[in-house]
Order: C-alpha cells, then structure tokens, then sequence
C-alpha cells in the first residue's frame, strides 16, 4: 500500500490522469442526478451546499477539507459520501463518483483545483473572485477553450437578485441615457471576522490543532505561513499571498453590473492610490480609476470606474446630487439624464435632475443561482449568469486594482488580450503571477 508520503509526492500526476467519463450535458440522460464533489466545507461552502442540496436533482458524493473536525461535522448527513482531506486524491481515486465540482477555498486555491477538475471533464462551481493571479486569468481562458462542454459559474450570488436585474435592464436600454462614469466603494478594510487589519505584520505561530493539515493548506504557497487564527480559517482574505483584500473580495459583486449592462472590454489602463504600499496584508484606504474604451455606447470618449473600499464615497453635491448617506458596498452610474445607486442586495435609487425620483423600473425575473448552474449541468438550461468566460472579465478589473497597490499612483496599461502590462516591466515581474509550489500548479490540459 502507498504511504502518504509517496501519494503526495505523486500527487499532481495522480490529479492530472484524466477521468474518461463524459460530463453531464445535452447529450445526458434529462433525469440523471448531479453528483457533486465539495472542496472547502465551511464559511461560504455551508451556503453553497444547502442552496444546492436543495435542487432535487443534487446529489453530494464527495467532500474534500483539510479540517477534518469541519470535514467529518459538515458531511455527517451524507454518510455514503468519500471524504478526503487532499483534493488531489478526489480526482486520483474517487473521479468516477462524481460529476461536478465546488470549489469553496481560499482565493489562492481556486485556479489549480478548477483547472484540475476542467481537465478532468468535472463541470465547476468556483467561488469569487474567480481566481487570485493576474496571469490565472489566462490559464483559465485556456483550459476552458479545451473543455467547452463543461458548465462553469462563478458564486456571484447576487447576479441574480431582483433589483439588480432590474437596474441592469434600466442601463442596457439608456433609460438615463448613455453612462458618462461610474463609482464603487466598498465597506471598511479593517480587522474583523474575515479580515485582519490593512498593512498587518504576520502573527507569531500557535499551536497547529491536531486536526488542521496545515501544510495541505499551503497548497500551491511556495513559503510556510505561521499557523494563527489571525489567517485561517477565515481571515486569509487580507494577506498579499492568500487573498484579495475588501477591493478584490468585493469587486466581482460590485463591478458585475457593468459587465452585464455594457458588455465591457478588458481595461485599457489602472492607477491605484494608496497611503502606501502593501506588505504581507494588503493596504487599506485605496482609491483605484480604472480606465476602459469609450465611445458611441457611452457619453465620452473614456469610461472610468472610480473603484474604493474603506467605505470612500464621491462627493455627491460635486455629482450633481443631493447630499444624502449612501451605505457601503455600492455602486453608482452617472448617465447623461440622472444617475442610478445600486446596493449590493438590489436596493435601487434613481436621480434626475439633482432630486430624488420615483422612476418607472423595468419587469424582471430572478432565479436561483445555484439552481441556474445544475439545470445546465443536467442539460436542461442553457443560459445561466456568470459563466467563468463572463466571469474571468468581471474578476479582471477588481485584480488589477489589488495589484495596482504595489505601485501606489503608478499609470499602468493594460494588455488584456497578452494579459501583460505594457509599459512597465517591474509590474509585470512583480505582480503577474506566483511562482506554485510542486504538485499543486495549475495542469496543462491537453
């Protein structure tokens, strides 16, 4: 019998060997059940579950965590589920029990364990942002050019929210007329619950429970973390090497608007403004203008998303609008006839004319977003939001935000089809990709 030693030295060649089970589609049986594999089972991973689990049509037949007290807890109602502690074991040994895969890690996990399970002909469900790298954004357009049959979303969640439906038919039809700019904020970047605070220095190690594989955690980390509660479980979200920080944690649920009503490009350029640069945590107080091709469809010839957390709102008399208090995690068009705020859970306030109005909102017809991703799964839908091609574009400019940190005020052009910084070396030396750790990089897909 192979020790664990050698599994995991073998590990990435084991993951790579490709399931020759066809995936789930058009083609599939109408009443088959979506057999799901989870990676990561708490936070984020117990709304994902329950909200799927409650498809008829769902079946979870695998549950990967390097927890093991969440692993055994959390799968305790699905006792004919495998469970690993190592995603690669759940491709090399348990593949043909599964159909499709959730991945609800940590942002540093997502691209190697969603490309795995594309090359394993898995359809995916991967958390946002979608990936953590610069350069994943193209690893991923790659693999998904070699499995166009798999059914990918991203956990956007409130893509499908009524209100913002309806706010993204207002824009598509220029019921403000055409968009002249936009302003997004986020909410504080300080210590808290999935946060520590902005420029934190790494904690001194605690004791490692018996029951966390630490090292497993690492994953494709090329350098060793100190165990602390001040990174996991929960608060990897505000370290350079781990997470994305309030701008990236949120920009996918912010910037997704623009996406679907203006059909938007890759950005043409970023510039962030911070106090100053990140260290092991990321920077706070960062006030990001990210510049995309204007045009016919819009009312100037650059458009420019003003994208800032810690709650940094613009100066809404100087806008043309009433001095009022805007909560955080919001976004807000300016067109050519009145603006439109939008809070991240569909509340919609429109604006002409410097007033407060009543306007006239657009039918809509919400649907549940887990449901959309296994009714295409199964064949039986084809159309579902945030599939990973729209979704890479929506996860693109919240990632150029976060990078552009390191070079504080620093005009960085965007090559979004090379996926390459154009005018600047250091940035793309520095800030375009990770070095991974051996058995834990992304696959080729063949």
């Amino acid at each position: 019998m192979p020790t664990r030693r050698r599994f995991l030295q073998s590990g990435a060649a084991l993951a790579a060997t490709v399931n020759p089970r066809p995936v789930l589609g058009n083609q599939a049986n109408k009443n088959s059940r979506l057999r799901i594999l989870q990676i990561g089972v708490g936070g984020i991973g117990q709304l994902d579950r329950r909200e799927l689990a409650s498809h008829p049509m769902v079946e979870f037949t695998g549950f990967c965590d390097v927890d093991s007290n969440w692993l055994a807890g959390y799968s305790k109602p699905y006792p004919d589920a495998f469970k690993v502690t190592d995603y690669r074991e759940a491709f090399a040994q348990h593949a043909e029990k599964f159909d499709a895969v959730v991945i609800d890690t940590p942002d540093f996990h997502h691209a190697p364990m969603l490309i795995t399970a594309l090359q394993n002909h898995k359809h995916v469900y991967g958390q946002k942002p979608l990936v953590q790298q610069l350069d994943e954004l193209r690893l991923v357009r790659n693999a998904l050019r070699k499995r166009p049959d798999c059914v990918t979303q991203m956990g956007n969640q409130r893509a499908t929210n009524e209100g913002r439906l309806k706010a993204i038919e207002m824009l598509r039809k220029n019921q403000l007329g055409r968009p002249l700019h936009a302003h997004v904020w986020t909410g504080m970047m300080e210590r808290g619950s999935h946060m520590p605070g902005p420029w934190s220095k790494l904690p001194e190690p605690q004791p490692i429970p018996s029951h966390y594989d630490w090292d497993l955690w690492h994953g494709p980390l090329t350098r060793k973390l100190p165990f602390s509660d001040e990174i996991a479980p929960s608060r990897w979200r505000g370290w350079w090497d781990t997470g994305t920080g309030m701008l990236g944690d949120w920009g996918c649920h912010l910037l997704d608007v623009l996406y679907y009503a203006y059909d938007l490009p890759s950005p043409e350029s970023v510039q962030t403004h911070t106090p100053r640069p990140p260290g092991e945590a990321h920077s706070g107080h960062n006030r990001s203008t990210i510049t995309y091709p204007g045009g016919d469809r819009f009312g100037r010839d650059k458009f420019v998303v003003h994208f800032c957390d810690d709650e940094i709102k613009p100066s809404f008399p100087a806008l043309g609008l009433p001095d009022f208090q805007a909560g955080f995690n919001c976004t807000l068009i300016v067109c050519e006839e009145g603006s439109i705020l939008l809070g991240d859970l569909g509340k919609i306030d429109v604006f002409r004319n410097g007033r407060r109005v009543n306007e006239p909102l657009p039918g809509s017809t919400p649907t549940n977003h887990w449901h959309d991703w296994v009714e295409a799964c199964l064949g039986r839908k084809k159309a579902h939001r945030s599939p990973f091609e729209m979704a890479l574009r929506i996860t693109e400019p919240a990632l150029l935000a976060v990078k552009a940190t390191r070079f504080p005020g620093t005009d960085l052009r965007w090559d979004g089809l090379n996926h390459r910084f154009t005018n600047h070396g250091g940035a793309n030396q520095q800030i375009l990709q990770r070095d991974y750790r051996e058995g834990f990089a992304p696959p080729e897909i063949s």
